[in-house]
């Protein structure tokens, strides 16, 4: 999925590209796992924005997923479906805004309208509709793109009036499933980098 842009920005801050670059992957890290994207070289760049982060038990965790037997894909793809989209008894934490803000656990309500009228507003859409616009990796993803455009004012209201509200009960149920580590410090990542302090 990339966010389709209505139109070009010139102005491309070189301060923000790092911040725009850890949020598109860790958009990637919140897509349904495949070789496409999850191999050896990302899970280096993982590995590496733990280690400067200081986050060392975080990227030795990674470090042991890697090194364990078995096909990480393959482990990482069961997870996925358990923790994102067909658990039982119950989806453990699904990755869409309007489940925790619509008041009755459904998808689809009108958070995920909020969110795609924000994405249209600052000239984006959802070019893949596989999935609805309040998915997490969506919004990681026009998040990236806002910062990419130096529009930090509208990644702030982003953050604080769509994201945030919802994103905090999602991290908590990943947290206390005690799942993947893949998964936990992932999670764990995108609480960092979108807390209103940053």
């Amino acid at each position: 999925m990339k966010m389709n842009h209505h139109s070009e920005t010139e102005n491309n801050n070189i301060q923000t590209q790092p911040l725009a670059d850890v949020y598109g992957f860790l958009a990637l890290t919140m897509r349904y796992p495949d070789t496409s994207f999850l191999t050896e070289d990302f899970l280096d760049v993982f590995e590496n924005l733990l280690t400067s982060l200081d986050m060392v038990g975080e990227q030795e965790k990674i470090r042991a997923c890697r090194q364990q037997a078995g096909n990480l894909v393959d482990t990482l793809q069961v997870e996925y479906t358990r923790l994102f989209i067909n658990g039982i008894p119950h989806i453990v934490a699904p990755p869409y805004g309007s489940f925790y803000l619509d008041g009755d656990h459904t998808l689809q309500g009108k958070s995920t309208q909020r969110a795609r009228d924000f994405y249209r507003q600052y000239g984006y859409d959802i070019t893949d509709t596989s999935e609805p616009a309040d998915h997490i990796r969506f919004e990681l993803e026009f998040l990236a793109a806002l910062t990419r455009d130096n529009d930090l004012e509208a990644e702030e209201q982003f953050l604080k009036t769509i994201f945030r509200p919802w994103f905090s009960n999602f991290y908590k149920r990943v947290l206390d499933e005690k799942g993947h580590p893949y998964y936990l410090v992932s999670t764990k990542l995108i609480d960092v980098f979108t807390k209103e302090e940053q």
